[in-house]
Parts: structure tokens; C-alpha cells; sequence
């Protein structure tokens, strides 16, 4: 599970950005449903970040996928194959540099910087990492049990400045294979040691959607394509377009590397493995209102954009509520009606749909949803004059009553996070 998210130097962030699913503890609203015990703390089950068209939103989503990245690309590196290593989309990546904040002059000679809390079985791993010209500055890995310990230190991008302790000092006689521009948990998870693994495995596990750039079919694979899964998917279809009466996919292994360039949420491991679906839907044929035969029809042509973006979320839904993992989706709303978004809202929200305690970080614009959940989900994201942006939380403003009208405030500008006009 996610506890908090940080990143400085990146796209509009020029200090640094936080975000945490912990609790308010001082706030009981709708604990019982909205939250869930972990470590003798509470945590949110969903999320919400607010904010105008351009506010940074959007960048809070890719600072993630761009620690995933730095994450995969030091695996890539390592492996030192050269099939993988003259893939031309990886070739530019690595030789990309990170989009650091550009309104202010001494940025670029400032190193960027990405931080994620996770806990696993109960206990608190924190992990960042500093990264400046394609090299690793900095990078630290604590564990936080009954008391914090130390268990990756590294003061700059070579090697021979890495301490290793604990679960992984096991690694320090293959430290050397730690490149100045990878990441040594990584380089750990690549030659097996256990911890590194579980701890990458958390992070790579996150789930990160842009529903505006949605194609329907990402997200399938062989595990969510069985008969069950496919049910599960006609039973909230069936909601949006009552004459889909059965689904038809098909999964293809093509030859060819499926990424696309200008998708910047698409994350790089898909190199591994290209699969080409086909979805047909099943419609019953009448007269006279009496069923007659069946038609059988392409998906993706003749359903509508929202219905296609509520069927290509499905997966990475179900793949969090079933496995307690972290789905990030960015412009929740885009293409869905209120209801639906509210629909999933609740699956996240419903102990027993729930039961392993899944996590949804959105961002979003619609207000109806500040009236149904507890002050502490809510974030605000703003830009100011000098291109800066900043988060704050709706728990943290002062003289906010408990039967105040929060979306009518928010729309007024007592937040700020809205367009100024």
C-alpha cells in the first residue's frame, strides 16, 4: 500500500511536492467506510487532488511514472542487452534528461528528486532517490518497523559511496555492478535479492491511467480475460448499454514492440510483451421486440468513447480491489457520467468489494464528489505567477465548518486551485 508520494525539480514542482493517503486523525467523518487501519494508523481508501487546467495535476501523475521509468531503465541498463539497449525508444529515453522545473535559472543545475512511503506486512519502507545529468546523486532506503533503520545510503554515483545494511548488505559484494546512472535497489531486485524485489515489486505494482489518453485495451492480458473476469465486466456494462449481452475477447501476440512515444503514462517494462486485443460484443437482433438471432460487433467502433474508457479502467480496477494494489488515475471523470464515477468511487469505499484495503488517487474536476467524503481525501493543486505548483490539503485550512457547503466554497475561489478569470 501507498502511504505518501513526494518529487522536487520536475516539470512545475520547483520545491517540493507531498502527497499522503495518512489520515487526519483528528477527523471521525465517515472513518468507517472512507478509511482503513494499517499500523495503528488510518489510512484513506481514495484520494481526490482538485485543480485548474494547467495547475500541475497532470505532473504529479507523471513524476510517478518518471520514478517507474528510472526504476526499469536501471534494470535495462544493467542487463546489458544490446536487443533491448538499441530498442530506439529506449535509446531515447535514456538519453532524455528530466524535465526539471524551467521558471527559475538555477534549476537545471539542481538535482531532481523522487520519494515514495510503502508499507509491506506492516511495515514502512521509505524510498528516494536524487538523480542530476542521467546520474544518481543521492539515493535512501529506510525501514521502519519499532524504530527507523538505514538500509541503502548512497552519497553520490559511484558505487564505492553506497552503504548497504540490514536485509540488504547481503548485496555489497555485487555493488560494483551499480552504474552511475542506475539505481542500486533496482540493480538488487535485478540479481534477487529478496527485499529489493518485494520493494520494487510494490512500486512497479502502482497503477497509473490517463483516461484522457485511453485506447480501450491496454490494460488486458491472459489472468483478466477468463470467463469470470469477462462476467464481472458484462455486469457493469450492462449498466451503461443494456443491449451488450456478451463479450468477446481476443488475445494476439504480435512481433513488433507495442509503445507509444507520446504516451508518457505508458510504462517502459511493456517491451517485454506485445499483445494485440480484439473486443467483440454480442447484441441480441429483434422483431416486433421478439429476439430473433445475434450480431456480433467490434467494440471499439461501435460503443461510445465513454463506454470504452469505463471498459478499458476495468481491469486495473479489479486488479487493485482483488489484490489490495494502488490504482492512480488522472482526470477520473473524463468521458464518464457522475454516476459512474461515483459507482467506483464506492467499489473502493465498500468493505466487501474492498476487503484487502485497494487504493484510488485521482484528480478530477467534478465538485459533486467534495460532499461525500471526509476533508483529509481532498488536495488542492494551484499555480501561481511564477509557475510554481503547490498542493495543500482541505484538512489543513482553518474556520472550515462541518456543515459548510465545501463545493460551493471550492467554486469560489476559498481554496484557490480554480481558473482565474
Amino acid at each position: 500500500m501507498l502511504e505518501s508520494f513526494r518529487a522536487s525539480n520536475f516539470a512545475s514542482f520547483k520545491d517540493e511536492i507531498y502527497i499522503t493517503t495518512l489520515c487526519n486523525s483528528s477527523r471521525k467523518e465517515l472513518i468507517k467506510t472512507n478509511t482503513f487501519e494499517c499500523r495503528n494508523n488510518r489510512y484513506n481508501k481514495v484520494t481526490y487532488i482538485f485543480g485548474a487546467n494547467g495547475s500541475g495535476k497532470t505532473n504529479l501523475f507523471l513524476a510517478l511514472n518518471k520514478l517507474r521509468q528510472i526504476i526499469v531503465m536501471s534494470t535495462v541498463i544493467g542487463s546489458k542487452s544490446n536487443k533491448i539497449l538499441e530498442v530506439p525508444i529506449i535509446k531515447k529515453e535514456l538519453n532524455s534528461p528530466i524535465e526539471n522545473f524551467k521558471f527559475d535559472s538555477d534549476s537545471k543545475y539542481k538535482p531532481t528528486l523522487f520519494g515514495v512511503d510503502i508499507i509491506i506486512d506492516e511495515i514502512l519502507y521509505s524510498y528516494e532517490f536524487e538523480i542530476l545529468d542521467g546520474k544518481i546523486i543521492s539515493e535512501l532506503l529506510t525501514k521502519k518497523n519499532k524504530r527507523k533503520e538505514v538500509l541503502i545510503k548512497r552519497t553520490s554515483p559511484s558505487f564505492e559511496d553506497i552503504i548497504l545494511r540490514s536485509d540488504l548488505a547481503k548485496f555489497k559484494s555485487n555493488v560494483n555492478v551499480v552504474r552511475e546512472n542506475s539505481l542500486c535497489l533496482a540493480m538488487a531486485a535485478l540479481l534477487n535479492n529478496k527485499l529489493a524485489n518485494d520493494i520494487i515489486n510494490e512500486i512497479m505494482g502502482i497503477d497509473i491511467i490517463n483516461m484522457a489518453n485511453m485506447n480501450g485495451n491496454t490494460r488486458f492480458n491472459e489472468e483478466n480475460t477468463n470467463e469470470e473476469f469477462i462476467q464481472r465486466y458484462l455486469d457493469i456494462l450492462k449498466s451503461v448499454d443494456p443491449t451488450v449481452k456478451n463479450l468477446i475477447i481476443d488475445l494476439k501476440e504480435n512481433g513488433d514492440i507495442p509503445i507509444d512515444e507520446d504516451d508518457e503514462f505508458q510504462s517502459k517494462d511493456v517491451i517485454i510483451k506485445n499483445i494485440r486485443v480484439d473486443v467483440s460484443s454480442v447484441h441480441d437482433v429483434y422483431k416486433e421486440h421478439k429476439k430473433v438471432s445475434e450480431v456480433e460487433l467490434p467494440f471499439l467502433k461501435y460503443e461510445s468513447n465513454g463506454t470504452i474508457k469505463l471498459f478499458g479502467i476495468l481491469p486495473s480496477i479489479f486488479e487493485a480491489l482483488d489484490t489490495g494494489g494502488v490504482l492512480f488515475i488522472d482526470e477520473l471523470e473524463n468521458g464518464l457520467h457522475p454516476l459512474v464515477v461515483e459507482f467506483i468511487i464506492k467499489l473502493f469505499n465498500d468493505t466487501s468489494i474492498n476487503p484487502k484495503n485497494a487504493q484510488l488517487i485521482c484528480s478530477t474536476h467534478n465538485t459533486l464528489l467534495l460532499e461525500k467524503c471526509r476533508r483529509d481525501q481532498v488536495w488542492f493543486m494551484d499555480k501561481n505567477e511564477y509557475g510554481e505548483s503547490k498542493l495543500s490539503r482541505l484538512s489543513d485550512f482553518l474556520n472550515i465548518r462541518k456543515n459548510d457547503n465545501i463545493s460551493e466554497k471550492y467554486l469560489k475561489g476559498v481554496f484557490g486551485a480554480i481558473p482565474k478569470f
